[in-house]
């Protein structure tokens, strides 16, 4: 999946990366990993990664790693909640995040009170939004360890996006699933 120009993402560098990701950087390498082709990123319009895991103890579903791009710093610095402590109930009915992890199928949303929704007002998180710049998101389950689920923004519109962008997300939460699973 790769073109000279850099315009698609090389799934084998990204499988690369993770596989030699030590077990306590696993998770910054899932979120950065993408980045480190910035081409292809600015390409594809991707601006953000999150990964999260189901805390089965608390029933909630926790942020564990956020990408280190400017954009994820522009939106962690007008949150008035720390990345952190933004924690969704499992069946959120209003959380896209939750929807995708019950029912294991990827959900996207132009609007981001549907990744925040109860942690953050839709006030809240459509600050976030607006001040990272993030146009669309779309959440893939994950299903190795307790489970969980990937975040990818993009700084353009579901419309401007196309099947290479969508190929690409299925793609490489398969391969964080399969690095998750080796542990």
């Amino acid at each position: 999946m790769t073109k000279a120009d850099g315009s698609m993402m090389d799934l084998d560098q990204l499988q690369q990366a993770l596989a030699a990701a030590e077990t306590k950087n696993v998770y910054a390498a899932i979120v950065n990993a993408p980045f480190e082709q910035r081409g292809a990123a600015a390409f594809r319009f991707l601006g953000i990664t999150v990964y999260l895991r189901v805390n089965h103890e608390t029933g909630t579903i926790d942020r564990i790693a956020l990408s280190n791009t400017e954009l994820a710093k522009r939106t962690t610095d007008v949150s008035v909640v720390p990345f952190e402590e933004i924690k969704i109930p499992l069946g959120q009915a209003d959380n896209i995040i939750a929807q995708a992890i019950e029912r294991q199928h990827p959900e996207d949303t132009t609007d981001w009170k549907f990744l925040f929704d109860p942690a953050l007002t839709a006030e809240q998180a459509r600050i976030n939004q607006a001040n990272a710049g993030i146009a669309y998101s779309a959440v893939y389950p994950l299903a190795a360890g307790d489970g969980g689920a990937l975040i990818f923004s993009y700084f353009q519109y579901d419309q401007g996006l196309g099947q290479a962008q969508r190929d690409f997300m299925a793609a490489y939460a398969a391969m964080v699933d399969e690095r998750l699973a080796l542990g």
